[in-house]
């Protein structure tokens, strides 16, 4: 049987920053970011930044990640 064209498809993008109280602290914290609404990822990747950057000026160990998942599947057809 041959198979259809790959459709790709993505899921929801997540934002998370991850920090540490300070360098030598064991108290870590992550805060997630959610976009609702009609909006873009530009807007998740900015709030993203802004959190990075204030908070590195407070906070140790300050990183940010983006991430989503994606996956293709094809359909089989009859031949």
């Amino acid at each position: 049987m041959p198979l259809d064209p790959p459709q790709t498809s993505t899921g929801d993008t997540t934002w998370v920053v991850n920090g540490r109280y300070s360098a030598q602290s064991a108290t870590t914290f992550q805060v997630h970011v959610t976009v609702e609404g009609p909006t873009d990822e530009a807007e998740g990747d900015a709030c993203l930044q802004a959190l990075v950057d204030v908070l590195s000026t407070r906070f140790a160990s300050i990183t940010g990640t983006k991430g989503f998942t994606a996956y293709t599947t094809r359909n089989m057809t009859l031949s």
